[in-house]
């Protein structure tokens, strides 16, 4: 056993070539392969620098990739556990594979025997089967992708997966880049660079005698500054609570679901929002602190922190998703609050709203949030960071509130805080007031416009909807540009058309844009336009906004939103 936290030298070829008795295992409840492309293309770069520098006069011998941290278990021998430090091994094992087959590629004897060498001392070793052993999610798809030679095709069915095909792919294409035509050169260039990935790469090995000791040190190198994600430093956390493998692998089981479920999106803002959700604002203490002190001081097992965060997150991405056949009638209101107008603060009050409310009463707390936001952000311009509190502490106090009285409670305190129908009408016409962001604009006007429109009638309308009046690319016809240009985005600058205007039009004076209108546009909002102005200066566009005002205070109405 070596002694715990006494780092030791190690290279790749150390690890995974036959100096090492064994083989290297990832335990069972580490996460899947979770490297990206930039991820690859740096370990590749790091390569080619490291190989450039070593042929200049007194250049590096060897290159360092960080510390790795292992577990030699007594009653496991043969077996190193690798508790961190599987993406550069794995990768390492990649690269090995694609200089194994493009080796044999060559056609040749001596490409056949080189890539029969890195087979049989780099992927896998006599005695011990293949060098590294991922954990349950990714072992089978390694082997028969990666680790098998020939390689076997397999389906990609999870993200970890297509990570691990992404990197071959990225690092096959890397490599034949710098290979010459000829098949000699080519197989000494290959050789080159098995050298360097399996002699010089240098990892700082930290042996530790028990997975707790890992959690230990990874929380410490965070304290120290080496920062990790707020997901994964939860994950190191919980898992040093967890008592056995049985409950890590249950705890890894419910966060890869998560992560895999979050993709792209930011997992720590899932988890800033569960904790809002539910306590509140984070004051001066940054979000894993938080979450560990609250961990601790409840008493909370980890398997059950982990459980409960896998539902949380299942809701929260039907809020992200926002189909109907998950949350009803809510979802094309939710869909335009977070996903079009990029109002993430109500998320936690969203969250909260769907972990206790039916899907009517979701619907009804979204068309109030729409009401509200564009009452307060889009037409009054009003600065949205102060309302982080309010939605906060809804969102926490609805999850102790009867299920009667979350809706009323939910109305009374955004009415309290939006601007009234007064305060609107008399927001002055210039300075930031009614200057609409892009997507607000869509929104703002598509709402009008079918509110015009009909009563009960919704029709199609998007951004090629949308028309400028005094457009973008004017034309020499506009002898007012200079007036009119900062009121490009303003509300009475704007409509909705049944279709784009061309751009002959698009761009030509007020005249011929409103023979256009009258003629050819499907919809009461650009028709009335053409019967009520006959020209078009900075006088009309304060005059249309007064005159559409009326219509906003009807669709944006907290006691009947249902036009949102």
């Amino acid at each position: 056993m070596l002694d715990a936290y006494s780092a030791h030298s190690k290279s790749i070829g150390d690890l995974l070539g036959e100096s090492l008795k064994g083989k290297v295992v990832v335990p069972e409840f580490q996460r899947g392969y979770s490297w990206g492309k930039k991820h690859v293309e740096a370990f590749w770069k790091d390569i080619v620098r490291f190989q450039k520098e070593t042929q200049q006069r007194d250049g590096p011998d060897n290159y360092f990739l960080g510390p790795i941290v292992v577990m030699q278990p007594e009653d496991k021998k043969g077996t190193t556990y690798i508790l961190d430090g599987q993406q550069r091994l794995a990768t390492a094992t990649i690269l090995f594979s694609v200089l194994r087959d493009l080796a044999k590629a060559l056609n040749t004897t001596e490409g056949g025997s080189f890539g029969d060498d890195v087979q049989n001392h780099l992927i896998t070793k006599d005695d011990y089967g293949f060098s590294l052993e991922l954990g349950e999610l990714d072992r089978e798809f390694f082997k028969a992708t990666i680790q098998s030679c020939p390689p076997v095709t397999t389906k990609a069915k999870i993200r970890s997966h297509r990570g691990i095909v992404k990197a071959r792919e990225i690092l096959t294409e890397q490599v034949k880049q710098v290979l010459s035509s000829d098949p000699a050169s080519a197989l000494k260039e290959l050789s080159a660079l098995r050298t360097i990935v399996r002699r010089d790469l240098i990892m700082a090995s930290i042996p530790v005698k028990s997975q707790r000791d890992a959690f230990r040190i990874f929380e410490t190198l965070n304290d120290r500054g080496l920062r990790l994600s707020v997901p994964d430093l939860l994950l190191n956390f919980l898992m040093g609570l967890a008592k056995d493998d049985g409950e890590r692998k249950a705890i890894r089981k419910y966060w890869d679901g998560m992560i895999e479920g979050m993709g792209k999106k930011d997992a720590s803002q899932f988890l800033r929002h569960i904790w809002v959700s539910k306590y509140g604002d984070l004051k001066n203490v940054d979000l894993f602190t938080a979450l560990k002190e609250h961990i601790e001081s409840k008493n909370i097992a980890a398997k059950d922190f982990a459980h409960t965060s896998s539902e949380e997150c299942n809701r929260y991405l039907e809020l992200l998703r926002a189909r109907k056949e998950e949350i009803g009638d809510a979802a094309p209101h939710i869909d335009t609050l977070v996903n079009d107008l990029g109002f993430d603060a109500a998320l936690p009050l969203l969250l909260s709203a769907h972990t206790i409310l039916e899907k009517a009463e979701l619907a009804k707390v979204a068309r109030l949030l729409l009401v509200f936001v564009t009452r307060y952000t889009i037409f009054a311009s009003l600065d949205p960071s102060g309302l982080e509190n309010t939605f906060f502490s809804l969102a926490r106090a609805i999850r102790t509130e009867s299920k009667d009285k979350i809706v009323p409670l939910i109305k009374k305190t955004l009415v309290q805080k939006a601007p009234s129908n007064k305060q609107l009408e008399a927001l002055k016409l210039d300075g930031d007031n009614f200057l609409l962001e892009q997507q607000d604009a869509i929104y703002v006007l598509s709402r009008l416009a079918n509110k015009m429109q009909s009563q009960t009638k919704e029709i199609a309308l998007n951004e090629s909807n949308l028309e400028h009046i005094f457009p973008k690319n004017p034309s020499a016809d506009w002898t007012n540009s200079a007036d009119l240009e900062p009121y490009l985005w303003h509300l009475g600058n704007l409509t909705m058309l049944g279709k784009r205007l061309n751009t002959n039009v698009g761009n030509s004076g007020f005249a011929k844009k409103r023979e256009y209108y009258e003629k050819n546009s499907e919809l009461e909002m650009a028709k009335q336009l053409a019967k009520d102005y006959k020209s078009w200066d900075l006088a009309n566009i304060y005059k249309r906004t007064k005159q559409l005002m009326p219509l906003v205070l009807q669709v944006w109405d907290f006691d009947n939103p249902s036009r949102v």
